[in-house]
């Protein structure tokens, strides 16, 4: 028996959260806060919003912020930062390179893109071995009906 490396690699967590009817840079970005789960009802000081709005902000300049930057300018401590930098990262929104952290991507856009590509990929393997799975029970999907031709 062989055994199964259990390390999560990415943890996904996504809402369908209805969209907001007007545009407004402050609400749409704590939607998607909300839409990936970063922002809970707990949070009433919305600690993660705040985080992603300045690690977005410094995307605009091309650059990253250490956590320490992070802590300072959000007057927050450094393990509460860490918490929540490490839930970005682990859902792909966020990197970090070079002791700083950044957005995934070159835009915001371009970083859900890339998500998107990511779960896609989970999705075909989860497909593959349920396939193989289902190979093996002899489970199919829809069976094909032989039909018998009168001649």
């Amino acid at each position: 028996m062989t055994a199964l490396f259990e390390g999560t690699l990415a943890e996904y967590r996504i809402f369908d959260i209805r969209i907001l009817p007007t545009i407004d840079y402050e609400s749409d970005l704590e939607w998607i806060c909300k839409s990936f789960g970063f922002l809970e009802p707990r949070d009433k000081k919305k600690t993660a919003y705040r985080i992603f709005k300045e690690i977005i902000e410094a995307a605009r300049d091309n650059k990253g912020l250490t956590s320490d930057e992070l802590a300072q300018k959000l007057n927050l401590t450094r393990g509460t930062i860490i918490h929540h930098l490490n839930k970005m990262i682990k859902s792909g929104l966020v990197i970090h390179q070079e002791g700083q952290y950044k957005l995934r991507g070159r835009s915001l856009a371009n970083t859900v893109e890339e998500i998107e590509r990511d779960i896609h990929r989970v999705f075909e393997n989860i497909h593959k071995v349920a396939e193989t799975i289902d190979n093996t029970l002899g489970l199919f999907f829809r069976q094909e009906v032989s039909r018998k031709r009168s001649i």
